[in-house]
């Protein structure tokens, strides 16, 4: 019979732990890593180590998004609807008045449901002042939402994308689009209400309008010469456009 082999006796040492190469990167390429996270998963990094501590706070993106806080999609009561409510409208005014960054490559916003038009400006109003880059607006309320702030164009606007979706855009839009937005190359509206059924922008590389209606008008009219990319989406109902 082959003697079986003594038991090895544990040496008593943990194992050795992994050195953190990631926290010693510099802040722009961390605050890239961030920039693929939503605002809430960002925050949440503060706890990996002193070094994440205060890095959400100057990232140069914002991704708001209502859904990582609804309890509607998973079928929850209407006071549990409610807590979740205003517990994304505390981190959403916490975030913003922490958040130190002066400017921003990227400000995204997506709202449900459940909030006063002016508490959604307020947000949109201090990602504006930031000057951001891309900016995405998306209200998927049942009404249209009608705030979206005029000062989202101005001569010293860095504003080169703009999504909106289910926001109610008065004649006001037409105009910034025309002198307020001199570097814009790409806007795509989806289920937008425009009172001025006009697009004027001669900067404008790239043009998304997806179900889109009008009270005031049933033709839109486009003038971008630079435009490369245009697609027009018109739904067979509830839309009342004649003609393009």
């Amino acid at each position: 019979m082959m003697a079986s082999k003594p038991a090895t006796r544990s040496s008593g040492r943990c194992p050795a732990i992994a050195e953190d190469r990631l926290s010693s990167l510099q802040d722009g390429l961390l605050h890239i890593i961030l920039s693929f996270l939503t605002a809430r998963q960002a925050v949440q990094t503060c706890v990996l180590s002193r070094r994440w501590r205060n890095l959400w706070r100057s990232m140069p993106c914002l991704d708001i998004d209502q859904r990582e806080f609804d309890a509607a999609a998973s079928g929850a009561r209407g006071d549990r609807v409610a807590w979740e409510c205003g517990r994304f409208v505390e981190f959403v005014d916490n975030l913003l008045m922490l958040h130190g960054a002066s400017s921003l490559d990227r400000f995204r916003c997506h709202v449900t449901h459940g909030y006063e038009f002016k508490v959604v400006e307020r947000w949109i109003r201090h990602g504006i002042k930031c000057s951001p880059a891309v900016m995405e607006v998306s209200w998927s309320s049942s009404a249209f939402f009608s705030g979206l702030p005029h000062s989202a164009g101005s001569t010293g606007c860095r504003l080169k994308r703009l999504h909106l979706a289910g926001i109610a855009l008065d004649t006001g839009f037409a105009r910034q689009l025309r002198s307020g937005c001199p570097v814009l190359e790409d806007l795509q509206l989806e289920r937008c209400l425009l009172d001025s059924p006009e697009i004027t922008s001669h900067t404008l590389k790239s043009l998304v309008v997806t179900d889109c209606t009008s009270y005031f008008g049933t033709v839109l009219t486009i003038t971008a010469p630079a435009l490369a990319s245009l697609h027009l989406g018109i739904s067979t109902t509830g839309s009342n456009w004649r003609g393009w």
